[in-house]
């Protein structure tokens, strides 16, 4: 009876042991499932794309509020002095955009890598980058990428910046490692080994996602909208996230110091001489600004980047004007700061620009013209409030 018992045991423990190795194995088959696997490989790579927006934006916010908003250079590795990851020095001309892997390092973060195990690349438009740099950066400024679907459709234009995922390596891609000091994401950086289509022939409406013919492939040949594929085929696997215009100066305006830059440059008591000073011309009555003659740095770096938003006319005769509804002293000129633009207006080419009507609003608009105004019913805010961003801000001069 003994001698059965204990066999009994025995094959229960056998048992036991069996449907606990029945249960891990299921669990190990579904943990390797394909599906699966897809799908945390898809959450890492939507969690480093995040990550990636985060520490751009962020990067955007560091300098000084009266320079412009620059996104960096992508990590090119011109020379191997540079570390990897950080961002290159001036490449290409003035507006001309440029693609290579994200300068992680340059943005304080660790290599980002999609669920493939590849590191991030980034493509910045030409008028967004730190170096060279545009002649002004705004709240206007148009990015140069357009994004379309794989039926052609677009799905974003004039983005500032685009953060690519190049997942798994296609037919004919190459990412043999060429730089022994790239440690931490290896490969080359030839972008046409990483995104899409690497032949010409596959490519979706004849656009791919690199700028072809210039050194690996990483810079536009001129300043127009480079369009990228987003699709899923044979031929294309890219990821994008989209930095738009919107997403660098929402948070920027929300910044005190913004709101103190810009009263800085309206009461700038040498621009203001230099306001009542000048013949007023131009459909805006600003063609003669000169913001070189600022003396203090900093409103003289402002005025470069955001003189477009200035509109100058005379009054009829010495008058007061209503400004945070109170009448102000009698003065001869009016100074405008149009605010951003409201669903009505628009600033895309430089007829537009040059536009009163693009800029202001109700009275103000019936109000302004050049080089004396139809009449002294000027409205607006002394100061800049981004909760209601396109509201007129004056000054009597």
């Amino acid at each position: 009876m003994k001698a059965s018992h204990n066999q009994q045991q025995g094959l229960a423990m056998l048992i036991l042991v069996f449907m606990i190795a029945l249960a891990f194995t299921a669990f190990l088959l579904s943990f390797l499932n394909p599906t699966t696997i897809r799908i945390e490989r898809d959450k890492q790579t939507t969690r480093a794309l995040a990550e990636a927006k985060d520490a751009l934006i962020g990067f955007t916010m560091l300098a000084n509020v009266a320079d412009p908003a620059y996104l960096p250079n992508p990590d090119l590795k011109l020379t191997v002095a540079i570390p990897e990851g950080s961002q290159s020095g001036m490449a290409g001309g003035v507006d001309i955009s440029l693609l290579g892997k994200l300068p992680w390092r340059s943005l304080g973060v660790a290599a980002l890598k999609d669920g493939w195990g590849e590191c991030l690349w980034y493509a910045v438009s030409g008028r967004f980058k730190t170096s060279p740099p545009t002649g002004a950066l705004n709240w206007d400024t148009l990015g140069q990428i357009d994004v379309i679907r794989q039926d052609g459709s677009l799905l974003a234009t004039n983005v500032a910046a685009l953060i690519i995922a190049p997942s798994y390596i296609l037919s004919a891609q190459d990412r043999v490692l060429a730089n022994l000091d790239t440690p931490q994401c290896g490969g080359n950086y030839d972008a046409r080994n990483y995104l899409d289509a690497y032949n010409v022939g596959n490519a979706i409406l004849g656009e791919l996602n690199y700028f072809l013919g210039s050194p690996n492939n990483r810079a536009a040949s001129n300043t127009n909208n480079k369009r990228f594929v987003v699709a899923k085929n044979n031929f294309y696997n890219d990821s994008f996230v989209l930095v738009s215009t919107e997403d660098i100066f929402r948070p920027l305006i929300l910044r005190a110091d913004f709101t103190n830059q810009i009263s800085a440059l309206l009461d700038d008591a040498t621009f203001q001489t230099h306001l009542q000073a000048i013949a007023i011309s131009g459909n805006k009555g600003t063609a003669n600004i000169d913001c070189d003659l600022i003396g203090n740095a900093s409103n003289r770096t402002f005025c470069q980047n955001w003189s477009e938003m200035l509109l100058l006319t005379a009054l009829p005769a010495p008058s007061t004007i209503t400004i945070d509804g109170l009448a102000t002293p009698v003065c001869n000129r009016v100074l405008i700061f149009g605010g951003q633009r409201t669903a009505m207006q628009t600033r895309v080419t430089a007829a537009d620009k040059n536009t009163a009507a693009n800029y202001l609003e109700g009275v103000n608009l019936a109000a302004f013209a050049t080089p004396v105004a139809n009449n002294n019913n000027f409205v607006g805010n002394a100061t800049f409030n981004p909760n209601v961003s396109s509201v007129d801000l004056l000054r009597c001069l």
